[in-house]
């Protein structure tokens, strides 16, 4: 334990610059190669589904030329580089080809001369140049040739993955992004038409469904087109005025104007509010367009730089008179009143700059043209309406679907047709297997098998495990709150439930708590609870249940932290709404998260499929990196979970930050969280030896960071068995990615009760190895949950070694049986329990930052958000430790 105590003295950035010399990487290295398939999983029973997929039925073969493109100086504006591609003078001297929007471009057509051209703006677009130039330089210069024969080679096992059959398939991806990309808004992989469904969510937020498109290669069928829906936020089309309003929630413009307005600086002068530098970051970089009457440069698009700290009513212009020369300054109010004859209805406000130098408009003249993507954390009540309107049933999804392939239309897609590229109109059907279900093994002997339904309830039954130590100290403290607030008579009654109820599941409780009303600061309350609660009953506290009136987030920060870091005691917060009502199924939900933080267990699974079940020795990890908002900038945080028991039931957890938006973990960061662990699972499970087989279940890393899992994960990993054991670990290695974000959906026949549930989601256990997975590797996506609401996503899990040598069923049922044991649930869930876990303690560890507590929970709404990386960013200090007392909460489930 004393681990966990000591501090590191590496800062945050020499954490992540340690490197191992030659013959360690030697030592401790895993082969890094393909896993292939092992077959085809036979347990169960065979369904028939369709898929979101459609085969490609003809690609080219022959060579393609790639171009080097170059416009201006090399650093122009995303837009300024459209225009130029997209003008009359290269597309007479390039045709049938395509651009990728940076630095790439490709044709059937060799063009070996390249081509160098000015091409200017002004005179393609009939208008007379300004000032200054509006001319640039486009070269484009001959490289490579693609060979798209090496593709097919690839697809069909003749040829190794190179950078060649790489270069292929992106050339690819861009041939059927070409035509849509011109018809409407491209973001990465999703098409979004201006004018289609869309969804207001209030504060100034569109939610628009788009078109997801992409290429993927598949076994049995060489190359398909996945095609989904893709939901979307965008600032709405309103006036800057009002995206202002919407941003700082005014009720109307005199607030706005009120909240705009310069604040003392405390100097004797003036300077910008909070509110207006908000406004200014989020709503630079929009396009807008000017509209009042008279207006000269209607549907204009201008870039806005910014809010500038003065109102129309006294930022001054200068006015050159023609005719006489003669210069005068007057404010744009003035400029207005003059000009147009126009009363400007707000002249307090401050003035919105345009990247156009010298351009300058009051906000009430301007509105947001186009759809800009909106890059901001949602507000709750944004949140759920999102949830609600991207939460579409299955049916519903499959004809947004339909509607999206028809809309993309490729038919009569002319650059496909130009490269000689075919899809097929109709989705995808495969054959799917229906895994068996495994039973449930409660306490008592009692044992459940909750079929095809994928849930169940605790009624009548007891923990697997129990507390392991009676409980006979603990206290509940309720913070009484002017909304929900809760007596000291409810609190009495919920305990005599929870009691009650906890000894109907095989709990030991000996002593009633110590109940007290907490009133004071959150982290003085949480301390006097403690003491309170160590001093009546003479001994260290075993659990702590604080009632808290609402769901501040912030509160919960400072009663986690408190708890976890300085106090060292299991605790579980409560809402009052929920406690006054004292529902015995809610105090069900909460026990089996106290039961698990006492030592105990839920349940545990029994396998249908016996050569499924965990062998002998086995350890389990899982791991996660999550990352802030974006726009926030604080630490990415690593976090692991690790197995405690034989059966994969019970999890520890550690958790650390690991740099700024770092995906792998820190060589440094793992040997600070799995060594104690490791050591304790040595001491415990395997009674003074190191496991033989070690499953490592990594969380959401893409395709191209694989690699580097084997390469410094796992090698880090196996560095610290091997020192464990003197280096004489002989242990083998299972690692599995586990992927929820991807856009594959399975559809079975509604009617079909073999494959479907009542809403039409495929059942859990519907488990997908064909037609859409990976030619060459070992790969599946299954459903391992019944969804609550919408259309159930798979999770795709990808083998990336397996040393332990598995059978297609061995592992893959395995998988499926364990997200029958998640700790707090009593439904089968989607992810792999240890991957799950590992979410949770990286969320958690976000209230274990060595800041104050003042501060705030740095990842939600309350921080400021900067961007870029503010240049002055301290290093990200080591988090706190969990404290260590007779509870041993570093080795407890206290994230969950």
């Amino acid at each position: 334990m004393e681990e966990f105590e000591v501090v590191n003295k590496l800062t945050g950035g020499l954490r992540h610059l340690r490197v191992r010399e030659a013959d360690e990487v030697v030592k401790y290295s895993v082969p890094v190669k393909t896993v292939p398939r092992p077959g085809f999983n036979n347990t169960g029973k065979e369904v028939d589904i369709s898929l979101n997929a459609y085969p490609i039925t003809k690609f080219p073969s022959r060579n393609v030329y790639q171009y080097d493109v170059n416009i201006g100086n090399g650093d122009e504006k995303n837009i300024v580089c459209k225009k130029v591609w997209n003008s009359n003078a290269r597309k007479a001297a390039l045709k049938q080809i395509i651009y990728d929007g940076r630095k790439l471009a490709w044709s059937m057509n060799n063009y070996s001369n390249g081509l160098n051209i000015i091409v200017d703006l002004d005179a393609e677009q009939g208008r007379t140049g300004g000032r200054t130039s509006n001319a640039f330089r486009l070269v484009v210069r001959p490289t490579k040739t693609v060979n798209l024969a090496v593709l097919n080679a690839w697809l069909q096992g003749r040829a190794a993955f190179t950078e060649p059959v790489l270069e292929a398939l992106n050339f690819l991806d861009h041939v059927i992004r070409e035509w849509p990309s011109g018809r409407f808004l491209a973001i990465r992989r999703s098409f979004f038409d201006e004018n289609g469904e869309n969804k207001d969510l209030g504060n100034g937020v569109l939610a628009f469904k788009g078109i997801y498109e992409a290429i993927r290669p598949a076994i049995n069928r060489g190359l398909i087109v996945n095609i989904d829906v893709s939901n979307t936020c965008f600032w709405a089309r309103t006036s800057f005025l009002g995206a202002a309003m919407a941003i700082l929630d005014c009720r109307d413009h005199q607030h706005l104007m009120h909240e705009l307005r310069p604040v003392p600086d405390g100097h004797g002068g003036t300077t910008e509010s909070t509110a207006f530098f908000e406004v200014h970051r989020r709503l630079k970089k929009l396009v807008v367009q000017a509209h009042y009457r008279g207006c000269p440069c209607t549907n204009v698009n201008f870039t806005v730089k910014g809010l500038i700290n003065a109102s129309a009513s006294k930022y001054i212009i200068e006015l050159k008179d023609k005719a006489t020369g003669v210069i005068e300054k007057i404010t744009v109010e003035q400029y207005f009143k003059r000009k147009y004859n126009l009363l400007l209805t707000y002249p307090d406000l401050p003035m919105v700059e345009m990247t156009k130098k010298g351009i300058v408009y009051p906000m009430e003249y301007l509105t947001i043209h186009g759809l800009h993507k909106y890059p901001w954390k949602l507000n709750e009540y944004q949140t759920s309406q999102m949830i609600k309107y991207a939460a579409a049933r299955p049916a519903d999804r499959l004809n947004s679907i339909n509607k999206s392939k028809r809309m993309l239309d490729h038919s009569k897609d002319p650059v496909l047709q130009t490269f000689g590229l075919q899809i097929d109109e109709n989705m995808i059907r495969t054959k799917a297997r229906l895994l068996p279900n495994p039973d449930i093994q409660f306490g008592g002997n009692q044992r459940h098998n909750p079929g095809t339904n994928g849930r169940w309830d605790l009624r009548g039954k007891k923990f697997y495990q129990p507390n392991k130590q009676p409980l006979s100290c603990w206290g509940v403290g309720f913070i009484p709150g002017k909304r929900n607030a809760i007596n000291r008579t409810q609190v009495e009654h919920f305990v005599d439930g929870f009691m009650k109820t906890y000894a109907g599941h095989g709990g030991n409780i000996t002593q009633r708590p110590l109940i007290a009303e907490l009133t004071e600061d959150t982290g003085e309350a949480v301390k006097r609870l403690f003491n309170s609660t160590g001093n009546k009953f003479q001994k260290e506290p075993q659990l702590l249940l604080i009632i808290v009136p609402d769901k501040n987030s912030f509160t919960y920060l400072r009663i986690k932290k408190s708890c976890d870091c300085r106090w060292g005691v299991p605790s579980q917060v409560l809402q009052s709404a929920h406690v006054a009502k004292a529902n015995p199924q809610y105090i069900s939900n909460v026990l089996m998260k106290v039961n698990a933080k006492l030592g105990g267990t839920t349940a545990r699974i029994i396998p249908k499929v016996n050569d499924a079940s965990l062998r002998p020795m086995t350890m389990i990890i899982g791991a996660d990196v999550t990352h802030p908002t974006i726009g926030v900038w604080s630490p990415s945080m690593a976090a692991v979970s690790v197995c405690m028991d034989s059966f994969g039931g019970r999890y520890w957890g550690a958790c650390e930050t690991n740099g700024d938006r770092v995906e792998i973990i820190a060589r440094a960061n793992m040997e600070h969280m799995l060594t104690p662990l490791v050591r304790e699972w040595m001491s415990t499970v395997g009674q003074g030896r190191a496991p033989d087989n070690v499953y490592y279940f990594r969380d959401g890393v893409s395709e191209g960071e694989r690699e580097k899992i084997l390469k410094q994960e796992v090698l880090d990993m196996k560095s610290i068995f091997m020192k464990l054991t003197q280096d004489r670990w002989k242990g083998k290695f299972t690692v599995i990615v586990a992927n929820k974000r991807h856009h594959i959906r399975a559809f079975p026949k509604p009617t079909d009760r073999n494959a479907a549930d009542k809403n039409g989601n495929p059942l859990p256990g519907l488990l997908i190895e064909k037609d859409i997975t990976s030619p060459h590797d070992w790969d599946f996506f299954l459903y391992s949950h019944i969804a609550l609401q919408g259309t159930s996503r798979p999770v795709h899990y990808h083998v990336i070694l397996d040393q332990i040598g598995h059978k297609a069923h061995q592992l893959e049922n395995m998988i499926y049986d364990h997200c029958y044991q998640y700790m707090r649930s009593t439904t089968s869930v989607s992810l792999f329990p240890a991957v799950y876990y590992a979410h949770l303690i990286a969320v958690r560890a976000r209230h274990h930052e060595d800041v104050p507590a003042s501060s705030g929970p740095r990842s939600g709404r309350e921080v400021p958000m900067t961007n870029p990386k503010p240049k002055d960013k301290p290093v990200d200090p080591r988090l706190l430790p969990i404290h260590g007392t007779p509870n041993r909460l570093p080795f407890a489930v206290w994230y969950i």
